[in-house]
């Protein structure tokens, strides 16, 4: 969902629906639901600032009846679900030498990074692959 300053339709939306809940909670009760400061809640009733989908979500989940329309949608907790997390890849463990004995001329790539009047600095890229 667009966060763009211009984006008068989002921030008048949700504008409205802080306000209504300033009607039953301190602005400090609702920063501390949506996890921001409390001047952005005022940002947000005053059509400042556009809330960040998390925001929303966070805002759809603390109280039931919080809905938004948006571009002629009704947007609901489905719309704002976070995405799963990426699994890390276990990185495979070689045994050194095993890798090494593999190695072969298309395998190492070797550049000259810096020459000076008493040294040379090389890079050395070493490319293992499975075989």
């Amino acid at each position: 969902m667009p966060r763009s300053p211009s984006d008068t339709e989002l921030k008048t939306e949700f504008s409205a629906r802080i306000n209504e809940l300033l009607t039953k909670f301190t602005a400090k009760e609702i920063a501390t639901a949506l996890q921001v400061k409390r001047q952005t809640v005022y940002n947000y009733r005053d059509g400042r600032n556009a809330p960040s989908p998390e925001v929303i979500r966070r805002a759809m989940e603390t109280w039931s009846g919080f809905a938004l329309t948006y571009r002629g949608k009704t947007l609901t907790l489905q719309d704002f679900q976070r995405k799963p997390a990426l699994t890390a890849r276990k990185p495979t463990q070689y045994e050194l030498w095993d890798v090494i004995k593999k190695l072969d001329s298309e395998s190492v790539q070797i550049e000259i990074l810096k020459k000076d009047v008493s040294s040379v600095q090389l890079g050395v890229r070493i490319y293992f692959r499975n075989r």
